[in-house]
């Protein structure tokens, strides 16, 4: 997932996982979740894109890939 996560999230989020302002590509460490926090929604997230800003990958990656990479994300959340 992290291999993933670092093909396809990067140039947006960042190694880290921070986010880009410039791109509009949200922190995905922090406590803050623009859509929701559940897998569920980190998976819809992924698979369909929001708002214009993050492109829907539902084309691109599998539903395993998916779904591994939403795990990635959820587990790089910090309380």
């Amino acid at each position: 997932a992290a291999k993933v996560l670092a093909q396809t999230c990067q140039a947006c989020h960042g190694a880290d996982g921070k986010g880009n302002v410039v791109f509009g590509a949200p922190n995905l460490t922090d406590n803050i979740w623009l859509y929701g926090g559940k897998l569920s929604d980190i998976k819809i997230t992924i698979a369909n894109g929001r708002n214009g800003n993050m492109p829907a990958h539902e084309h691109i990656l599998s539903p395993e890939s998916i779904h591994l990479v939403s795990a990635y994300v959820l587990s790089l959340h910090k309380e």
